[in-house]
């Protein structure tokens, strides 16, 4: 399975021959990053099969590449009002109405990707979503923004998940990082082997 890191809490999900991009396309919210020209070019070339954002917040979404990838492909555009699971070639994408950390003022998904693997992908739901789960999922990847790794609390809460690999998003450079999200999510995981922090364009193999 491959990950890349398409935008600043998004990614293109390669797995069992298809390919999902979710919240994979993004216009700049400093200090986060937009999708790069060349990216986008990439993706707008060779549009990925499935689609899919998890709110509509700038950081997450870009109203004009998903209208091009809905004039170019002719499928469907799949947004936070998504409520029934689609199958693609034996991968089910399933969503999960979530809501969105801190105030509740947007409406929120986040999806399970399952194929040969089993991938969650949060967007930017709330680590409290999770707290409460009976039995551990069987998930493989778990994909999070920061917030689930910046207090002990919270990465506990990433870690009784149960994924093998935790790959984190929705980070700023190491540059220009006021907020400093850098430092508490090295202090927080010290280092811990199944945390990934790909930057723009890394793919991951995993």
């Amino acid at each position: 399975m491959e990950i890349k890191r398409t935008a600043n809490a998004g990614v293109l999900l390669k797995m069992d021959g298809k390919t999902i991009l979710l919240d994979g396309v993004c216009k700049q919210l400093p200090p986060y990053e937009a999708t790069p020209d060349s990216l986008r070019r990439e993706l707008i070339e060779a549009p990925a099969d499935i689609l899919a954002f998890t709110h509509y917040h700038a950081d997450h979404y870009d109203a004009e590449y998903a209208a091009l990838y809905g004039k170019k492909t002719l499928r469907s555009v799949y947004g936070p009002e998504f409520s029934h699971s689609v199958d693609i070639g034996g991968i089910q994408i399933i969503p999960i109405k979530t809501r969105h950390i801190g105030k509740a003022d947007v409406e929120h998904v986040s999806f399970i990707i399952k194929g040969s693997r089993c991938v969650w992908f949060m967007g930017d739901a709330s680590p409290l979503e999770w707290k409460n789960l009976n039995g551990s999922p069987s998930s493989d990847v778990l994909i999070v923004p920061y917030a689930y790794a910046i207090t002990d609390s919270a990465w506990k809460i990433s870690k009784e998940l149960g994924a093998k690999s935790i790959v984190l998003l929705h980070m700023p450079v190491k540059e220009n990082d006021p907020y400093g999200l850098w430092e508490a999510v090295e202090k927080t995981t010290q280092g811990d082997p199944c945390l990934h922090i790909p930057e723009m364009g890394q793919i991951l193999n995993l």
